[in-house]
């Protein structure tokens, strides 16, 4: 019986043994290397919308640490205004992570008054994105975001996070684009029907928005 014991404990350290040294050998091994950004693509007119580019402050830029911004007003009349920001990061670090809005708006004198999901479609494929209803003084947003990463379409931080962990487990690519779109939600609008009209809008441009960081990939491609 005590070498029966001792022959399996014997397994489990070799076994534990070749574990971390597979694991040492993925994580040091040269990353995937991704491919330049093309958000210059993404439409600036879709579904009666018009756009215009805005200036993202430099101080903002140097502390978000992206490779590659887009931020977009989009107008159609007798519409509310609509927001696109899109943050391209070839390989995130330590210290220059993803900032979730959910510490961005805060930190920028927003109050997050209700967190939740959207559904919407995408190229026949169901999607999930976050959600955010935000005020500061009388004016009210809503946000939806999400991550493009390795492994897909990201809805959320926790998500993003463990994909960052096993592509760099892999050595794969760890390029994650940000996605981001927001509404003013007007005094007495119908919060809920705001909501299914930025979820429509972004169905229309999502898929040339996910596309982007792969110049030559047909709009929902990859």
């Amino acid at each position: 019986m005590a070498a029966r014991k001792k022959t399996a404990h014997g397994a489990i350290i070799v076994l534990l043994a070749a574990l971390v040294a597979y694991t040492y050998a993925m994580r040091y091994r040269p990353a995937e290397q991704p491919v330049p950004p093309a958000l210059d693509s993404i439409p600036r007119e879709i579904a009666g919308y018009a756009s215009t580019e805005e200036a993202i402050d430099g101080n903002a830029t140097g502390l978000l640490g992206a490779d590659a911004t887009i931020f977009r007003e989009y107008r159609r009349a007798g519409e509310p205004t609509i927001w696109l920001f899109v943050a391209y990061f070839a390989s995130p670090q330590e210290n220059s992570q993803i900032h979730s809005p959910r510490h961005c708006y805060p930190g920028a004198g927003w109050n997050i008054l209700a967190e939740g999901t959207s559904l919407f479609s995408v190229g026949g494929a169901r999607r999930a994105a976050r959600n955010l209803v935000i005020s500061n003084g009388a004016e009210r947003h809503i946000v939806l975001y999400w991550f493009v990463a390795a492994d897909g379409v990201l809805a959320d931080e926790f998500a993003l996070k463990w994909s960052q962990m096993k592509s760099s487990l892999l050595g794969r690519s760890r390029a994650t684009s940000f996605v981001r779109f927001s509404m003013e939600v007007g005094e007495g609008a119908d919060l809920g029907g705001v909501e299914r009209s930025l979820v429509r809008f972004a169905e229309e441009l999502a898929p040339f928005v996910e596309a982007a960081p792969k110049p030559g990939a047909a709009p929902g491609a990859g």
